[in-house]
């Protein structure tokens, strides 16, 4: 006989009682019994020294129903001016691994549908290696100065007074070239 291990035996009567219970789901008699070498044995099938064993259902979860969340000091400008702009907003310059050689600037420019809505005071954030360059603005242009060597992200957002991003572009990579001393 197969040398078993007392973990590996647990684990059998463990999964044995796991079987017994999903089956008093479906209604079925579980007993239990001892069988000669001092095991417990659950079956669906009574013998002379089994007791039966009832197993309560186990109790079940029911959410309650969801409501919908009020929302809390909607802003009065988009009540009076309709519903808020759905921006398209793209980096125009610099393109896409665009290489500049020893920039004094960089003019990053934008192209944005439908135009910023000026009642309701949306502005352009631009953002660059994930650091806010300036205030927002409604231009569409900013020069980007003192830039470092390397590669660098932009990112354009549009935000509302309360400074919220209703949406914004796909990062653009471009990479500063600057010579170096050495050469």
């Amino acid at each position: 006989m197969l040398y078993e291990w007392p973990m590996m035996q647990s684990m059998k009567y463990g999964l044995l009682l796991l079987l017994f219970i999903a089956s008093a789901a479906m209604q079925a008699q579980v007993y239990r019994s001892v069988d000669k070498n001092g095991n417990v044995v659950y079956t669906d099938v009574a013998s002379d020294n089994a007791e039966e064993v009832i197993i309560d259902i186990a109790p079940s979860y029911s959410p309650p129903p969801t409501v919908p969340l009020a929302t809390e000091g909607k802003d009065t400008e988009e009540e009076n001016n309709g519903a808020m702009p759905l921006y398209k907003v793209s980096i125009t310059s610099p393109t896409q691994n665009e290489s500049f050689q020893n920039p004094e600037a960089v003019s990053a420019t934008v192209s944005i549908e439908p135009k910023l809505n000026g009642l309701r005071a949306d502005k352009l954030l631009f953002k660059l290696d994930g650091r806010n360059v300036g205030k927002a603005q409604s231009s569409e242009a900013i020069s980007l100065t003192n830039l470092e060597r390397g590669s660098h992200i932009l990112v354009v957002s549009v935000v509302n007074k309360a400074g919220k991003v209703l949406t914004r572009s796909k990062s653009i990579l471009f990479h500063i070239h600057r010579a170096s001393v050495a050469q």
